[in-house]
Parts: C-alpha cells; sequence; structure tokens
C-alpha cells in the first residue's frame, strides 16, 4: 500500500511547492524589473504590496452520508437534520490566500460512520488529510459592491483517506484510499477576524479495497470507488498584524479610504492656511491674527514697528506725511499746544484721527483722551460759527439694539462735557451710529479702537 500512497504524497508536495516558487520567482522578477512595470499575475498580483492578512484556520462540524460502497444488507445512518441530526463529521484547516482570490489549504478529517435502523450493527472511522486550492467566488465577482458581509468559497483537491474497522476480522489496520474533494462554502463576516461558515463538501475515495462498514472485501474486477458527503458549519479565524483578511480586501475600498484621508489632510491644511486678518500670513504662523487691514507685518504676521510706539509704522508713516510728525502731534495735544491751522485742525477731526475713547460697556471718558476735546474745543472756538457733529460709536460685541443705547449715551456724556466747557449746545449734533464693523470683530486691540466717539466740522 505505501507504492500506492507514496506517489499521492510526493505529488501533493509538489504541488504545494509549485505554488510557492512561482510567488518566489514572479516576486524576484519583479524586483528586477522597472519599478513602473504592471504585474498581474493571479499568484502574485499587484494587490500583494497591499494591507491585507493571509493566514486563517478553520474548525468545523457536522455530518456526514456515505453513499457507497457498502455490504449487502448494511447501510449507514441516515441524517435528518431538523428532527435528529447526528454530529460524526470534524474538520480542520490551515489556509494561506496568495491573493484576494486564490489560495491552498492543507485540511485534516475524521467521519464516523455508524449502522442505521435496521442494518447489523458496525461502528467505522474515515480518516483523511487533503491539499486543496481555494477561490474567493465573491471577490472574482466582486460582491464587495453589495455586500460586506457573506462571501463564497469554491474548494477542490486531493489527499488520502484511512479507514478504520476494529469490529471486522478481514483485515488488519487501515484501508488506505486516495480521495479526490470538492465543496463550497458560505462565509458570513462576524468581525474582520472571526467569520462564521457553512460548508457542503462531496468526496470520491478511490482503491477501495473493504467497504465503508468493514464487514467484506471490494472486488478487483468491479468499480472501487467510493463516494461520500459532509455537511458542516464552522468558524474560520484570521491571523495576521493587518485589519483586514484578503477574504475581504477590496482594492476601491482602500482606494476610497486613502482619498479620503487625503482629503481631511487637505482640509486641515486650507484651515492650517486661513489668513483671518487678511495680511498675507497664514494662521497657525499668525503670532498676531488680529493686526488691522492693509498694515505691513512681519513673516509672523506681527504689524512693523519698528519705533515700539504701539501704532504700525506703515500707518504712522502716512498720518506723518499727512499731518506732520505723529509724535509731535501727540506730544502737542497732550501738552495743549496745537498751532495748526484751521485747514489742519479740521483735516485731523473729520478724518476721525481726533477721538474720545472708552472701556468697553463703559460710558465713562477715559482720562487719556481728554486731550481729544481740548483739541476740538480749540478748534471750535476758533471758529464760532462752526458747529461740530459728535458721533457715537460701540464695538460689536453684544445686542444690536443695546450697542444703539450705549453709543448715543457716550455721545451725550461728551456733548455735557463739552457744554459745561463753554460751547453752546446748539452748536453740538448728536450722531448715532452704533456699532461700528469696520474693523475685525475677533482684534481686541480693533475693538478698543471703535469704542468711540469722533467728530466732524464744518
Amino acid at each position: 500500500m505505501l507504492k500506492k500512497t507514496l506517489p499521492l504524497l510526493i505529488s501533493s508536495f509538489f504541488l504545494f511547492s509549485f505554488a510557492k516558487a512561482q510567488e518566489s520567482q514572479q516576486y524576484t522578477f519583479r524586483n528586477q524589473t522597472n519599478q513602473n512595470l504592471t504585474v498581474t499575475d493571479s499568484l502574485r498580483p499587484k494587490d500583494k504590496e497591499k494591507n491585507y492578512n493571509r493566514w486563517s484556520v478553520n474548525l468545523n462540524g457536522g455530518a456526514n452520508i456515505g453513499i457507497r460502497p457498502f455490504t449487502d444488507g448494511y447501510f449507514a445512518t441516515t441524517q435528518n437534520y431538523l428532527d435528529n441530526p447526528q454530529l460524526n463529521h470534524f474538520d480542520f484547516n490551515v489556509r494561506k490566500m496568495f491573493n484576494t482570490k486564490f489560495g491552498l489549504l492543507w485540511d485534516f478529517g475524521f467521519d464516523n460512520f455508524s449502522a442505521n435502523n435496521g442494518s447489523p450493527d458496525f461502528s467505522n472511522n474515515l480518516f483523511r488529510t487533503s491539499i486543496q486550492g481555494v477561490l474567493n467566488m465573491h471577490r472574482v465577482m466582486n460582491w464587495e459592491e453589495f455586500t460586506e458581509t457573506f462571501g463564497l468559497q469554491f474548494h477542490l483537491g486531493a489527499g488520502l483517506s484511512f479507514l478504520e474497522a476494529p469490529g471486522t476480522t478481514i483485515f488488519n489496520g487501515y484501508d488506505n484510499m486516495y480521495s479526490f474533494l470538492g465543496g463550497v462554502t458560505i462565509l458570513i463576516k462576524a468581525t474582520d477576524n472571526v467569520v462564521f461558515n457553512v460548508d457542503f463538501t462531496m468526496i470520491s475515495n478511490l482503491s477501495h479495497h473493504v467497504t465503508l462498514d468493514g464487514q467484506s472485501k471490494v472486488s478487483p474486477s468491479t468499480s472501487r470507488s467510493g463516494a461520500m458527503y459532509t455537511t458542516s458549519v464552522g468558524m474560520t479565524l484570521y491571523f495576521g498584524k493587518h485589519e483586514r483578511h484578503a477574504d475581504w480586501y477590496y482594492e476601491q475600498k482602500e482606494e476610497k479610504e486613502e482619498l479620503e484621508g487625503l482629503l481631511t489632510r487637505m482640509n486641515e491644511l486650507e484651515t492650517m492656511l486661513l489668513d483671518t486678518d487678511r495680511d498675507g500670513v497664514p494662521d497657525y504662523l499668525d503670532v498676531e491674527n488680529n493686526t488691522i487691514a492693509g498694515v505691513a507685518v512681519d513673516t509672523k504676521g506681527r504689524a512693523i514697528d519698528f519705533n515700539n510706539n504701539g501704532i504700525p509704522d506703515e500707518l504712522e508713516s502716512y498720518i506723518n506725511n499727512r499731518y506732520g510728525d505723529l509724535q509731535t502731534t501727540v506730544n502737542n495735544l497732550i501738552s495743549g499746544d496745537t498751532n495748526y491751522s484751521n485747514a489742519q485742525m479740521r483735516n485731523m477731526i473729520n478724518g476721525q484721527y481726533v477721538n474720545v475713547f472708552f472701556d468697553f460697556d463703559e460710558t465713562k471718558i477715559t482720562t487719556g483722551t481728554i486731550s481729544a476735546i481740548n483739541f476740538l474745543l480749540k478748534y471750535l472756538k476758533a471758529n464760532p460759527n462752526s458747529k461740530a457733529e459728535v458721533i457715537g460709536y460701540a464695538d460689536e460685541y453684544g445686542d444690536y439694539n443695546y450697542n444703539m443705547g450705549l453709543s448715543q449715551r457716550r455721545a451725550e456724556r461728551v456733548i455735557e462735557m463739552i457744554v459745561r466747557l463753554g460751547i453752546a449746545p446748539d452748536r453740538l449734533k448728536l450722531v448715532v451710529k452704533g456699532e461700528d464693523r469696520s474693523v475685525p470683530k475677533e482684534s481686541a486691540l480693533a475693538r478698543q479702537l471703535v469704542r468711540r466717539v469722533a467728530f466732524k466740522v464744518d
């Protein structure tokens, strides 16, 4: 019998070795050629480099039905799957996928054949091992387009079977046979690492020497083939460091996830490149994310102020060119020495460079801005026929109607002070502007500049 079984074992070994050799050769071929060459061989496709697991183990239990050969008058249990199922089949296999569609499994099986009612008693065991090719049909047919839970596999291969009949005296030991197997497996994915499966397998055993019941020999002059089938349920466990197994790896899905990841990173980059204050420096690099629009900034978004007087140099230069040196003007305002022509004073007032500023939600005039009222007083006293508009503002924080009232109260407070200092009320006109939206709401410095009362003279 060894002479008959040895060729099958050698054939199985070469089948497995051939598959591994093909895998290795194709890998070497791809490495020794141009990196841009497209490789589409079925055993080592391009998606070899993708992130999926290849190994799995599977354990099943179920029932078998022996069809032939039996001694006349002997027959095995006929399964009644609903009323009285018989658990007389077990199998275990280790599988490796070469890609998402094709793989090999090494299978071990056990079956028990027992007498049915009306048959003389017997109980024999059949052991088998086989190597089978596996085809992921659900991947071939692109089932991922409508389901990622159910899969379908075909398996086909050859192996050895050994019949043990302890209750017989017609032979000793085991009846050794060749086997051919083929079947279909339904996969039901529970998680990325666990799958439940239902399998149906047909087995053809060649070179029977005795019947499955072990009571008689099979005549060499007749067909010595046997047949049986198994139905089983079980569980498959996937192994590997990657998220999914080759059974459930979809190229398009991976590309979609990569694209979504790329879009997310692009959105994050766009957010980083936002320039809230429009100074040309992205927010993620901008130290002062609230600089006044139009002024020059450095590479970190800070307004350029070389003399450190708190006024951007570009704005300071504009005022100096139009009204003279700003620092001198400030010093003159503080000291009261404002020897300007009527035109200069009127331009400064109407250009709203003379303002009375207020703290947040306050109507109390700050001490540092009383000089602005003195500047207006000097102009009005030098021009007795001139009248002035007193214009109240508030920042954008708070309720709109509340800010309208706040800006009015600020202007009324300034009018009250000017009247006490000797200007007739009929020369002053109250103007309520409410919220000043000319500066960024998010800028604390900008909001401070619009909490004010400005003037306009004729």
